[in-house]
């Protein structure tokens, strides 16, 4: 029978190489092309790719090992779905063995708690307001209820959603209730209150009032200010949009409740959109220089040609609405709820 005893020379050359082969392999598996960090590094760039060809530019992907880590505030829960599912197959998901992805944590928001409370008021002809949007607790709620029943004259018809904790400040209910006052003095319009900003676009019955409800909007509680565009009968409007804040919340209120689309697989605007649409550029003209408005269409393909004749519509209806051309543009935009949608930003974004 054949002795395989080793002396203790050998047994010591035989450990040196497995400890060698061990530290040449954990050099591999840290710098080398099957490393952990070139692992994450590939699936990263293959996941990012297929995002950007999906349209979610608002979203972002890291990796810990293989599993994908997504943020980002996403648009809407369908864009956020497409989202996750796109960065899962982004790289062939064969397991830990075939370096792909094995799982996904969604750190992703919507992009409405992302900018902060929404409250939106919309008074129609007949006095009557209509209240929609967010509050702090259900206290808030009923207190802005009430108060709207109260001060307008045919009263109000609300419906805020509970976010509990997502206030801004402490004073937003005092800031809503200053907007509501003021706006049941018009004849007619709609005030927003995103994050610590606030806006009106109405019309007033002579100078005074349009004056009247400028001073008293001046003197918000902090931290929130307010952008106005008053217009009173037979006079020059009395307007204030100190910045792009100012300009985002007035572009929102000027467009209105009305659902905007497209008449059916055609290219032109609703009768109602049309409005709208000009209402938004006329409010935009009034915003500070250095702000820009980017209209997304939304994009559908139904047809040829249908999604540039429909850019080609919004394009002009804007155009004619009073604002810079060079500080507007219609893109088209592949994740979004409505068919058209408006972004202010700056010309440094």
């Amino acid at each position: 029978m054949t002795n395989f005893a080793t002396t203790p020379r050998q047994r010591r050359i035989l450990l040196g190489a497995i400890a060698g082969l061990v530290a040449v392999s954990a050099l591999a598996m840290s710098v080398g092309p099957f490393s952990i960090r070139a692992l994450e590094d590939r699936l990263t760039a293959n996941a990012e790719q297929a995002l950007s060809l999906r349209g979610h530019d608002w979203a972002s992907v890291r990796f810990d090992g293989q599993r994908a880590i997504v943020t980002g505030a996403a648009p809407s829960g369908t864009a956020r779905d497409d989202a996750l599912a796109t960065v899962m197959a982004s790289t062939w998901s064969g397991g830990r063995v075939a370096g792909g992805v094995t799982a996904i944590t969604d750190e992703t928001v919507e992009a409405r708690l992302r900018h902060g409370f929404v409250f939106r008021a919309d008074m129609a002809v007949n006095g009557r307001v209509l209240i929609r949007g967010d509050a702090t607790d259900a206290a808030a709620r009923a207190a802005i209820a009430s108060f709207a029943e109260t001060t307008f004259a045919n009263g109000a018809d609300t419906d805020l959603t509970l976010v509990p904790g997502g206030g801004a400040a402490p004073d937003w209910e005092a800031a809503a209730r200053r907007l509501l006052g003021q706006l049941a003095r018009l004849d007619r319009g709609a005030i927003v209150l995103q994050s610590e900003t606030g806006a009106l676009v109405g019309e007033a019955a002579n100078p005074q009032i349009a004056q009247s409800v400028a001073s008293a909007l001046s003197g918000m509680p902090e931290p929130y200010e307010a952008a106005w565009i008053v217009m009173p009968a037979g006079a020059p409007a009395v307007s204030r949009i100190a910045d792009v804040n100012g300009c985002a919340a007035i572009v929102r209120a000027a467009q209105g409740t009305e659902n905007l689309r497209f008449d059916r697989a055609g290219a032109a605007p609703s009768p109602l959109t049309v409005v709208a649409l000009r209402r938004v550029a006329r409010a935009f003209a009034a915003c500070p220089a250095d702000a820009v408005l980017t209209v997304g269409v939304l994009r559908e393909a139904v047809q040829a040609g249908l999604d540039q004749a429909r850019m080609a519509e919004v394009s002009r209806l804007v155009d004619a609405g009073g604002a810079e051309t060079p500080r507007i543009s219609v893109e088209l935009v592949q994740d979004q709820d409505a068919a058209i949608s408006f972004t202010i930003s700056t010309n440094e974004d």
